[in-house]
């Protein structure tokens, strides 16, 4: 056991009342099979997510957790502390008892994927010296919502905004969050198992986020203020779409085992049958692939980021809209630009910082050497800028002088005269040098 994991057990601040065993209860989940998102997690969400809050001044930063080690010390018993707070109203959550830190940290961490919302955008969390009940404005996790593979895709989540700042839209903001990076863990449905009947803020939220109600738990909970147990509410929703999944690669296995047999799938109803006759039409099967107006269908989405990969590394690691052409002329997916769009995003060749590199000649592709030009031309162009802003600043308070003399030249008149107080255009007034009967404004210095 490390020095944190030690730090942690020494601070009860709540006393040792909880039984840590309610992660497993409340769950059910099998953290053999739980471990497998939260190590993927690691790999496919990276980046953290910033947005702007309601007043459209602040910003605020959802940072992504996968370990409770990467939360300082401070932040963990802040978050525990508000956990706790909202135990002791009795209205939301099916806990009677406070939860000691050690037990807030196996409950929320433990097999879960977490995201921890914070003002600014520093790059992390390291710092432990910071006003958490001041920058912390609420944290929410994800897990697994049963146990074993079979079910692996259903989700579950919990929520926490800070007491001090609610009904300003973090709850939404944190759930907005959730609902881009679960999919992102290969969830595809999420559900929400207790929200009480009387918890009227929780359940107008998830009602306005397109949550429907798929179950009921009569006389669910014992809550402050009710004489009786209260009633609660199962909700749930898809994470992703049905026309994305339907698009997939069932659908193609559906219509290739369709022309191949001349029969429906069992599973198949009424309307999906006359889906299937209608397909027909435009797909055939050519030696054993399914084809689409000439083209093989690619149904595996890693075969698809393959051939997108090797398309673009045999043309000169090409950019997104010639890839994309050069694949739709022999295969066919639904939406083959964004497919194509991850793999040059995702290649290393194509990176910023390796854009200017030499071929195997030692020269620069002609397209480099002009991105190069380009960006040294633009320095250029951003330091001449700064000597027209003096210049057109020297030719204002030079006009502005004259007509309190009561002389009035024109700006163009002064602007033309005084060309050759400025080192970029010497060339252009050579020929009016010996020109005397000319008005040149006196450049001031600006600091």
């Amino acid at each position: 056991m490390n020095e944190y994991d030690n730090k942690i057990r020494s601070k009860q601040k709540h006393g040792n009342s909880l039984v840590t065993h309610f992660d497993n209860s409340t769950n059910h989940t099998s953290n053999k099979h739980r471990n497998t998102n939260i190590d993927q997690a690691k790999s496919v969400i990276n980046d953290r997510y910033t947005i702007l809050l309601k007043d459209g001044v602040t910003t605020a930063t959802i940072y992504p957790i996968s370990t409770y080690t990467r939360v300082p010390f401070g932040l963990l018993n802040f978050l525990c502390e508000e956990y706790n707070m909202e135990i002791e109203r009795g209205e939301t959550l099916p806990f009677f008892d406070p939860l000691s830190i050690e037990g807030f940290v196996s409950y929320w961490f433990e097999s879960s994927f977490v995201g921890i919302m914070c003002l600014g955008d520093v790059p992390n969390l390291d710092e432990d010296d910071r006003e958490w009940e001041k920058e912390c404005l609420g944290a929410f996790y994800i897990k697994q919502n049963y146990p074993g593979r079979r079910c692996s895709h259903i989700c579950t989540a919990e929520f926490l905004v800070n007491a001090g700042i609610r009904g300003k839209g973090i709850g939404r903001t944190l759930t907005d969050c959730f609902f881009q990076w679960a999919p992102k863990l290969d969830y595809t449905y999420t559900i929400f198992n207790l929200v009480f009947e009387s918890n009227a803020a929780a359940r107008k939220l998830w009602e306005s986020m397109n949550f429907k109600r798929i179950g009921k738990i009569t006389g669910a909970a014992y809550v402050r203020n009710y004489d009786s147990p209260v009633d609660a509410i199962i909700y749930g929703r898809d994470l992703v779409s049905k026309s994305n999944i339907e698009s997939s690669a069932y659908r193609f296995d559906k219509i290739k085992y369709f022309l191949e047999t001349g029969k429906y799938p069992a599973t198949a109803d009424r309307q999906e049958k006359a889906r299937l006759r209608a397909g027909a039409i435009k797909y055939y099967i050519e030696k054993g692939k399914l084809m689409f107006k000439g083209k093989e269908v690619v149904a595996e989405s890693d075969q698809q980021s393959r051939i997108c990969q090797v398309i673009h590394q045999n043309n000169g690691h090409c950019g997104i809209n010639k890839g994309t052409t050069l694949v739709t002329d022999k295969y066919y997916w639904p939406r083959i630009k964004e497919t194509m769009g991850v793999v040059v995003k995702n290649c290393e060749k194509c990176t910023p910082d390796s854009r200017i590199t030499e071929n195997e000649d030692g020269r620069q592709s002609k397209r480099r050497r002009r991105r190069q030009t380009d960006f040294e031309g633009s320095n250029q162009e951003v330091n001449r800028n700064g000597e027209i802003s003096e210049y057109v600043q020297a030719v204002i308070s030079e006009v502005q002088e004259n007509h309190r003399e009561e002389y009035r030249p024109s700006y163009a008149e002064v602007a033309a005269s005084s060309l050759r107080n400025f080192p970029q255009y010497n060339k252009e007034t050579s020929n009016n040098e010996d020109n005397h009967d000319v008005v040149r404004p006196r450049v001031k210095k600006y600091n």
